[in-house]
C-alpha cells in the first residue's frame, strides 16, 4: 500500500532569501499550495524544511498520474504569476525541480520526517542499479520508525510540457531519481544513512549521490481539505 495518492510527483528543492523567508512561508500557506490543489489534477501538496542538509526546503505535489501534473488548470496558472509571486520567486536559489513517476512506493500513513536522496545512475539508466533499489524498498520499511519509502523516476516529457508555457523556472536544475523515506523521527533517517543508505552502499549499487537532506513537515493540504 502506498502513502502517495497517485503515481505523479512534482518535487522542488530550494533555498529562500532570508529577508523573504517569513513572507514566503505565508505565501505557501495562504496561496501557493491551496491554489495548486484547487485548480484540479493535484491531490495533495506538502512543504518541508531541512533539519539536516540542503537545500532548505522541499515541496511535493501529488497527482493521479505524471501527465495529470500538467493539467489545464496548472498550465493556465504558470503562464502568469502575480507580482508577489514574482518577488518571492526572485528570492529562490539552488532550485532543483522535476516531474516524476512513482516507480515503487511502500508504507501506510504519513511520517513527520522525510529523508531525501537525489540520485543519478553512474552508468546511465543501469537496469542493475535500478533493480537493486527496487529490491531495497521492502527492507527500508522494516526499519524501526520508517512508515513509508518512495522510489521515483524522472518524467522529463511532462516537465518539458510545463516549461514550454511557464513564465519562470525553465533553467531550474533537474533530478533523475529520488528516494524519499518517511519516518517518525530524524534519528531513524540518520540510522539508515549509516547503513542501508550510506554513500558507500549507494556507490556499490551503482548510484551517484546528488543531494541528501532530512526534512520536517511544515504544512500539508489535500483535495479532501479543499473548501
Amino acid at each position: 500500500m502506498s502513502t502517495f495518492l497517485g503515481s505523479g510527483i512534482l518535487a522542488l528543492w530550494l533555498d529562500v532569501a532570508p529577508d523573504l523567508d517569513k513572507e514566503t512561508d505565508a505565501w505557501y500557506v495562504d496561496e501557493h499550495l491551496p491554489e495548486r490543489i484547487d485548480i484540479g489534477g493535484y491531490l495533495r501538496a506538502r512543504r518541508y524544511h531541512a533539519l539536516q542538509g540542503a537545500p532548505a526546503y522541499l515541496t511535493l505535489f501529488e497527482a493521479s498520474t505524471p501527465m495529470a501534473l500538467a493539467s489545464e488548470g496548472y498550465l493556465s496558472l504558470v503562464k502568469r504569476i502575480s507580482p508577489q509571486s514574482q518577488r518571492i520567486r526572485a528570492g529562490f536559489s539552488n532550485v532543483v525541480r522535476n516531474t516524476f513517476e512513482v516507480r515503487k512506493s511502500v508504507g501506510r500513513g504519513i511520517g513527520g520526517i522525510m529523508g531525501s536522496l537525489r540520485l543519478t545512475a553512474r552508468d546511465g539508466a543501469s537496469l542493475a542499479s535500478v533493480s537493486a533499489m527496487d529490491m531495497l524498498m521492502p527492507r527500508l520499511l522494516e526499519q524501526h520508525g520508517v512508515v513509508g519509502a518512495h522510489w521515483i523516476q524522472a518524467a522529463p516529457e511532462v516537465r518539458a510540457g510545463m516549461d514550454s508555457v511557464r513564465a519562470v523556472g525553465q533553467q531550474d536544475r533537474s533530478a533523475d531519481y529520488a528516494l524519499l523515506v518517511e519516518a517518525t523521527r530524524a534519528g531513524e533517517i540518520s540510522r539508515l544513512r549509516e547503513d542501508l543508505l550510506s554513500p558507500a552502499r549507494l556507490e556499490q549499487m551503482g548510484w551517484r549521490e546528488d543531494g541528501f537532506a532530512i526534512y520536517g513537515l511544515l504544512y500539508e493540504v489535500s483535495k479532501d481539505q479543499a473548501p
